[in-house]
């Protein structure tokens, strides 16, 4: 096993960190803006309403498509390939992951921001949930890629 392999890893769970703490600082931003100041939006119970559905749609999207789509492609990759050009691969399609995970958590945000309405910090924990449990770790990535034992524990490193 070589280290860019292993530096390849390391990359991925950094990436995932970045986003993680990205999210939270995100979400201290837009509570303290409407702690302080309130909804950009005035008061209009029907358009909240719909902006939390709309809020809560996009977010669906984006996590459906965060999973679905880079798995799709996780899963074409050769299983005889090198190890380094698996975990490229990988990366690849983990970068898409965050993207649409990122892009989701942004636009709760966002609508938090607008609408002030609690139930949409809900919606970012979920986010944050479904970021966590997608962290690529060393098993989670043997099941993804079907690395073998050997390559698995040289991960564990």
């Amino acid at each position: 096993m070589s280290e860019e392999a292993l530096s390849i890893f390391k990359k991925m769970n950094r990436m995932y960190s970045t986003v993680f703490f990205a999210l939270i600082i995100l979400l201290l931003i837009s509570s303290i803006y409407v702690s302080n100041l309130g909804a950009i939006l005035g008061y209009d119970a029907v358009l909240f309403s719909y902006l939390q559905a709309v809020s809560i749609a996009i977010t669906a999207i984006f996590l459906v498509f965060a999973y679905a789509w880079p798995q799709a492609g996780i899963k074409k990759i050769p299983e005889d390939a090198l190890l380094e050009d698996k975990l490229h691969q990988y990366h690849e399609f983990i970068n898409k992951r965050l993207l649409f995970i990122g892009l989701a958590g942004l636009f709760t945000c966002l609508f938090f921001v607008l609408t002030a309405d609690t139930n949409l910090m809900v919606v970012l924990a979920i986010i944050l949930i479904f970021l966590i449990l997608s962290r690529p770790t060393p098993f989670k990535t043997k099941a993804d890629i079907n690395l073998s034992e050997e390559e698995k524990k040289a991960l564990m490193r």
